[in-house]
Order: C-alpha cells, then structure tokens, then sequence
C-alpha cells in the first residue's frame, strides 16, 4: 500500500475502543468512539459530526435532549456542552472533527 494509500485507509477499531483516531486529512479527523457506562465528554475546540454505528440512547447538547439511533447523524458546533445519555451497551459512533479552532461560522443564506 502506498504512503498515500495508506494515509486515506480507514481501519475498524477493536473491541473495547473508547477513542481512536482512525483518518486525518487537513482539519479533518475521523475518530471512532465508544464509551463505556458514561460519556465524560467535555466541549471540543472544533465543530464535529457524529454518525451512530450502533446503538441508541439519548444525545444532550446544550439544553436540548434528543433520542438517537442507528443510522443518526448530530452536529455539534465547537464549544458546546454535548454527551451521550442512557445509551445501549452496544453503542459506538464515528466522530468528525473540522474546520478551525473556535468552529466554523454560519453564512447566511443568499436573500
């Protein structure tokens, strides 16, 4: 496999994985997560995507608490409180990590 072959290859985390940095390019970071009885996050520098593996439960980000699933996708900007909640034994997510430090800023919409 090439260097850039090798850069681009995404590989399965193991078992028991809390954390693992799985692809970077860039700002960009793809990490796999699955955390164990409790999610001990604390807020990221960066804005990030979750999309649900496995699983479900409940997702709190700032004061709005919603149900997830298989197959979710949530966005979290930079700097925001966010954990998972009452989730499945089961439940693993990748995580994006993006753009610059502080989040991205919203643009508005062409009137």
């Amino acid at each position: 496999m090439s260097d850039t072959q090798q850069a681009r290859h995404i590989s399965f985390a193991q078992a028991g994985d809390l954390l693992r940095l799985r692809l970077k390019h860039g700002s960009m970071a793809l990490e796999y997560y699955a955390p164990f009885d409790v999610d001990h996050q604390t807020p990221h520098t960066k804005d990030e995507i979750y999309i649900i593996m496995h699983g479900h439960g409940w997702f709190r980000h700032g004061a709005e608490r919603v149900a997830f699933a298989e197959g979710d996708a949530l966005f979290v900007p930079a700097g925001l409180d966010h954990k998972f909640e009452e989730f499945s034994k089961d439940f693993a997510t990748w995580v994006i990590f993006y753009g610059t430090e502080g989040g991205e800023q919203d643009i508005p919409a062409p009137i």
